[in-house]
């Protein structure tokens, strides 16, 4: 993967229709740089991923394009510095990054992720629903998704947009995570995910976002922020819910919500979730960072014990604490 590609200056590669905004009523884009374009897979507030098909080598991708008038500077020069990053990921349980590049839209630059195409692939917890999986399955499945974050976290990368939607299942039964690191060069899928504050930038989905996303500094985000954002993974995929009652909750409230207000305890919920299962959920979900687990390698590993019976290392919070 390079981090421009040959679609970078005006006049190169310009697609024989330019790129709209998709919506009822209009067409897609013949072609974007050199690939062609397909069909829509998704549609967000700031993104849309097409199925395309590259000329050289021939192959299907998913080709994720910004949306026009949302590409700042700032996020574009962000964007062609984390590319070259997320060309250092190779791992099984990562869907594969082959190009990122600039497509133009006339004068505007906008950017684009060229990504491996999974077919007939669900998210975590429509696969989980849809198979019946029991909660040892559904664990075993979490921690392909684990060692990938893993993997990310080793290369200097944190995700800080892990949702169901963007950990896919495939027809074998394995994990990929998408969008590794493209949420913070590009956007999050949801208008309502995003909010621009005057002291920072809140990047992610609001419902997996930890609490301390939603400070002010924005730099001072680590690893554990994933951490975080895989307990409410993990939390949905086991009791099919979300860990806080988000009904009729406006939006301007939730991260307070997240911020003060303790996750449901699992095994309210269902009994055969009380204990071990229980206490490694809610170490993930701990509002203060520093009493997560330090990686996605220690959450696998514990939850490893817990599938070999053998004893788990976190342990349930204190009365005093």
């Amino acid at each position: 993967m390079t981090g421009k590609s040959s679609s970078d200056s005006p006049g190169a590669d310009l697609p024989t229709q330019t790129y709209a905004e998709v919506r009822v009523g209009r067409t897609l884009p013949a072609k974007i740089g050199h690939y062609v374009i397909g069909r829509v897979i998704a549609s967000g507030g700031m993104g849309v991923v097409y199925e395309a098909t590259q000329d050289k080598p021939r192959r299907i991708v998913a080709l994720k394009v910004m949306k026009r008038g949302v590409a700042s500077r700032t996020a574009l020069r962000r964007f062609e510095f984390e590319s070259q990053i997320l060309a250092r990921l190779r791992h099984p349980g990562i869907a594969q990054i082959f190009e990122a590049g600039l497509h133009y839209d006339g004068a505007e630059p906008v950017p684009f992720f060229a990504m491996e195409y999974i077919p007939n692939a669900l998210s975590i917890t429509q696969y989980a629903h849809d198979k019946k999986l029991d909660v040892p399955a559904k664990l075993r499945l979490f921690v392909q998704v684990c060692d990938a974050v893993n993997h990310g976290h080793l290369k200097g990368i944190i995700h800080r947009d892990l949702k169901p939607g963007n950990i896919l299942i495939d027809s074998n039964g394995t994990a990929k995570v998408i969008d590794f690191g493209v949420a913070r060069g590009t956007d999050a899928d949801l208008t309502v995910a995003t909010a621009q504050t005057s002291a920072g930038e809140w990047v992610g989905t609001l419902q997996y976002m930890s609490p301390e996303q939603f400070q002010a500094d924005a730099s001072d985000i680590d690893t554990r922020s994933d951490i975080y954002a895989l307990g409410v993974v993990l939390f949905e995929l086991l009791a099919e819910r979300m860990p806080y009652n988000l009904k009729d909750t406006p939006r301007y409230e939730l991260p307070r919500l997240i911020r003060e207000v303790p996750a449901t305890p699992l095994g309210t919920l269902d009994k055969t979730l009380r204990g071990d299962v229980e206490t490694i959920v809610e170490k993930t979900l701990e509002k203060d960072r520093n009493r997560r687990y330090p990686s996605a390698l220690a959450l696998a590993e514990d939850i490893g014990r817990y599938l070999n019976h053998d004893p788990i290392l976190a342990r349930p919070p204190s009365v005093t604490y």
